[in-house]
């Protein structure tokens, strides 16, 4: 067996509708993590979440603006913290997980 990283799995999330100095916040942070070389992400967009302060988003019929939108990386331990570290600098108003994970390619 392949021995696996240690590292962070870090998910923003946000709906669509909340912007960032005339951006999406969720593009705000992608970009942050562009500019740092990291390139591999995956992006879930959701049907619905509810924030803290008990604010229902969701997907609507005819509206989409306040679907709840994920960004998920898995990066080791310095890049987790320089992109956590970004964002919040930034000041992107985005909900921020991170937890450690084992991470690494198989069956190559």
């Amino acid at each position: 067996m392949k021995t696996l990283q240690a590292g962070y799995e870090v998910i923003f999330m946000a709906p669509q509708s909340r912007r960032h100095k005339g951006k999406r916040a969720i593009e705000a942070v992608a970009e942050c993590a562009r500019d740092l070389g990291i390139r591999r992400m995956t992006r879930r967009v959701d049907v619905e979440g509810t924030g803290e302060n008990g604010y229902l988003h969701s997907a609507h019929f005819f509206e989409l603006d306040d679907q709840p939108v994920e960004l998920m990386y898995v990066l080791d331990d310095d890049l987790a913290e320089r992109l956590i570290d970004t964002v919040d600098q930034e000041g992107i108003p985005v909900f921020c997980l991170r937890r450690r994970v084992e991470y690494g390619h198989l069956g190559s």
